[in-house]
Parts: C-alpha cells; sequence; structure tokens
C-alpha cells in the first residue's frame, strides 16, 4: 500500500506535469508565446501597409534566410528587394494576413508556423503555408529564419 506521503509527492509531481503541459498546449496564456505570435501578425500588418522600416525592424540585422517556394536568399533585405515588393505592388486593394499562428518556445528561441494570404482586387489570392524562427535577442523576438511556400 502507498503511504499518504508518497501519495502527495506523486500528486505534486502530476499536477506540476500537467500545469506545464496545459501551458505548453495553450491551456494558460504564456506571454513568450504570445509575444513571439505577435511578431508574425505584426509582420503581416506592416506588409499590407507598405511599413518597410517597421518590416524591417522584425528581422535580424544579420544571419536571416528566407526560403519561398524554390528560391532562397540570403538576407530580409535581398528577399524583400528582389521578390516581395514587386510581388505586393502587383496587388490592387492589397489585404496580407498571417492566420492559424502557432508559436512554440524553447528558452531563447520560438518557432512559428502560419498560414499566409496575400489577396486584393487582383490578381487571384495568393495562399502559402509559413513558418519563422525567432531568437530573442537584446530582450526582444526577432526573425532569423523565415519560409513560404505555395
Amino acid at each position: 500500500m502507498i503511504s499518504a506521503r508518497r501519495f502527495a509527492s506523486i500528486a505534486v509531481l502530476v499536477a506540476a506535469a500537467s500545469s506545464s503541459l496545459l501551458s505548453q498546449q495553450g491551456g494558460t496564456p504564456d506571454p513568450e508565446r504570445a509575444a513571439a505570435r505577435q511578431v508574425l501578425l505584426q509582420l503581416a500588418s506592416n506588409l499590407q501597409e507598405g511599413q518597410w522600416a517597421q518590416a524591417d525592424s522584425l528581422f535580424a540585422a544579420r544571419g536571416v534566410h528566407v526560403l519561398t517556394d524554390t528560391a532562397a536568399f540570403h538576407s530580409w533585405a535581398d528577399y524583400r528587394d528582389k521578390q516581395l515588393r514587386s510581388t505586393l505592388a502587383s496587388v490592387s486593394g492589397l489585404k496580407v494576413a498571417h492566420t492559424g499562428v502557432e508559436a512554440q518556445v524553447r528558452g531563447n528561441v520560438a518557432w512559428v508556423a502560419f498560414k499566409q494570404e496575400i489577396s486584393g482586387s487582383a490578381p487571384p489570392a495568393r495562399i502559402a503555408r509559413g513558418s519563422a524562427v525567432l531568437e530573442k535577442l537584446n530582450g526582444r523576438w526577432t526573425i532569423v529564419h523565415y519560409h513560404v511556400s505555395r
């Protein structure tokens, strides 16, 4: 038979593990997950509004890789200038949304999965799945790897 003391110890361990699992699965709001998620939501808003400087500030200054469909870029600026600006400029009535944004955080690294929709009155909507890797640098979440593909 199990002693009361041993039972209490097991109960505390189970409660702690359940609480941690619940937090990871979204049952308890996690401010770090929310902050990492917010970076991708802010990026969509900046792109829609043409706020390039604000979008730039969400990315690390060096070491960023951007992957899109079959293209690879070695910096956010390279992707922004060689592909993204012209793609967004071709859409009248531009709307950019990141939905289904799900973040996971481990220490100072986060990875975020999302659905990206670029739409407007013409051409047809472009829907892609995306993922981003963020690193917490100087107290804020910063994108260090970004991938979108149709």
